[in-house]
């Protein structure tokens, strides 16, 4: 299974529709405030540009891989790529 770590900011639109997209689908992941000293400890490991943090097996994806920019949804094609060997609870 795959370990999937999300830092969602307040108020994005960009980390409100991930995060549906792995609830949605029944896909595991831990979420992290990137205002707990955890969250900034990873956003400095992982130097995030781009909200929300995402790490997969220990590495960092740009939001914008799985996003469709424009419309600010989820690629179904890109996410099922990116989170294949996920396991589904």
């Amino acid at each position: 299974m795959k370990e999937i770590t999300i830092l969602p900011s307040k108020n994005c639109k960009r980390s409100q529709k991930i995060l549906s997209y792995l609830r949605e689908h029944n896909i595991h992941f831990q979420e992290i405030s990137p205002e707990t000293p955890e969250g900034q400890q990873l956003q400095d490991q992982y130097q995030f540009r781009a909200s929300p943090g995402i790490i997969v097996d220990q590495a960092s994806i740009n939001p914008y891989q799985i996003l469709i920019r424009r419309e600010c949804r989820v690629d179904e094609e890109k996410a099922l790529e990116l989170f294949s060997e996920v396991s589904q609870t």
